[in-house]
This record gives C-alpha cells, structure tokens and sequence, in this order.
C-alpha cells in the first residue's frame, strides 16, 4: 500500500487496535481513502490477510466505524476464505448481493471456496447465474436457465474478478456463457453439472472467456487435481496439448506444477497417442 497507510497497515496487522484507533481519529478519511497499489483500502488488506492480522474482526469493526466502504471487502474476503471477516461485514449489515456486479458468491466460486460459497447461500446469497449455479453443482438451477433448448436472458453475462478477460463482444454470447459456466463447474469439482452443460453444448477445449489463466476446463481440473474429472474430459475429446494463455503451459506442465505426479503420467500417456474425437 502507499506510505501514507504504512503505520496504519503495521498497526493492524501486529493487533494494536489503540494505535489503529488514534490514526482514524487524526484523520478519519483514512479508512475511506484507496491506496494506488497492493490492497486498495485498509479493510479490503484486513479482508485479504485474516489469517496473518492478530486480531481481524477488532480492526475491521474500527475501520466500519470510521465509514469504510464494505462491500467490495466483503468479496475479497469471500475470495480469501476469511470466514471471521465474512460472518462479521453480514453481521454488520453489509448486503451478501447486489445487482449487475460481480459477487461475494461469485468471488467464493472462482477460487473453488466451497463452504464460503455454501456460508454465503446460507445467508441469502441468490444464484443468479448459470456459473453460480453450475460452480454450485445445483443441477435443476442450472436446468433453469434454459428454455427450449436456449439460454433464458438471465444465465448471463459472463463475468469476471478479471474484468480485462472478457471481451466486450463475448460476455453477453450464449456459447461464451455456457462456456464459462462448464470451466466453473469443473473449477469446483462438480462433475454432475459439468456434464450437464457438455450435453448443452459447452465445448470442451474452449478457453473460456473470464479466468485469469486462459485455459481451458482441462487445466481447472488438473489444478484441481481431480483425476476422475480429468478421465472424463479426456474421454469426450479434451485436447491436452492445449497451452493456457498465462503460464502458456499444457495440462501436463499444470499437473507437474501443481504437484500431481499421478496425472502427469496419465496426461503424458494421453499425449503419446491419438486424441479421440469428442462424441
């Protein structure tokens, strides 16, 4: 962050509420004000860093008290797996949704934190997208989104913590979402509603629009480490060879990365023979 949050920040991080608690009274916007780099607010760095902050909820309730903005906290700690800051922002009445934005839901699906996606449903969060209902494995909520066969107006747009990874001409296109939608479902582990979605269409070796790593659902379930899933994909035509658009690496330099010496002989052997068609 910028120096002018550096004593506040070591405050924070080391417990020393007393200090923390002068700092906003000497200059109360200081909770309001974003840094140009690293954590862009105070409570955004509490929201990322729970698990190395003495006392997390302490310094979030000062800084709420001093009118820090919580919301797009709150989606970083639903990213962060910080529960304490998650339970304590809907405790304080900070809304588990809002409209037409990216979500806590959403933040919690993308980086596979299953019980903080199961938390956040449990206080109200609404599937309101086929990702979120496909990284759910909530197959009739994804069966919900279709309508004689097409997508209903509200399984999109594709969105994304990343937003440079969604082209303007792709997030409202139907293939792109289904698309999108398959990777979460793979990025989560639900192989139910992946298949679901394959039967809809989603093309397997897609590098769907709205994941930092540009790659396709065979490198989300490589990082996840998931051999059946991996099986699966590689049974209806997933081309390992594929190289993802970030580390620009195949599924098996994911598998050797990641520390998955069992996948990385299967994918080694996928690549020493033909692949077969998708049926």
């Amino acid at each position: 962050m910028d120096a002018e949050f550096g004593p506040a920040a070591i405050a924070i991080v080391v417990g020393d509420l007393d200090a923390l608690g002068e700092l906003l009274s000497a200059d109360p916007e200081l909770a309001l004000r974003e840094s140009s780099c690293s954590h862009p607010t105070l409570l955004q760095l509490v929201a990322c860093e729970e698990m190395n902050i003495a006392d997390p909820v302490g310094a979030a309730r000062l800084l709420v008290d001093a009118g820090a903005e919580t919301f797009l906290p709150l989606v970083a700690a639903a990213g962060c797996n910080s529960t304490a800051i998650v339970v304590f922002l809907l405790d304080s009445g900070t809304s588990v949704d809002r409209e037409d934005v990216w979500t806590p839901l959403d933040e919690a699906l993308y980086w596979s934190n299953r019980d903080m996606a199961a938390l956040l449903v449990d206080r109200g969060a609404e599937v309101r997208s086929l990702r979120a209902a496909a990284g759910l494995g909530a197959t009739e909520l994804v069966e919900g989104f279709f309508e004689n066969g097409s997508l209903t107006a509200e399984a999109g747009p594709v969105r994304s913590p990343f937003p440079d990874t969604v082209p303007k001409e792709v997030a409202n296109d139907h293939a792109a979402i289904v698309d999108n939608a398959f990777v979460m479902a793979i990025n989560n582990g639900c192989g139910e509603t992946a298949r679901q979605l394959y039967r809809r269409g989603a093309r397997v070796n897609a590098k769907a629009p709205g994941y930092h790593w540009h790659g396709t659902a065979l490198h989300a379930a490589v990082w996840r480490g998931d051999g059946a899933l991996v099986a699966w994909l590689l049974s209806v035509g997933a081309d390992p060879s594929i190289r993802d658009g970030l580390a620009h690496s195949d599924a098996l330099g994911w598998a050797a990365h990641h520390g998955h010496p069992e996948l990385a002989a299967q994918l080694a052997a996928q690549l020493s023979s033909p692949i077969p068609p998708a049926p």
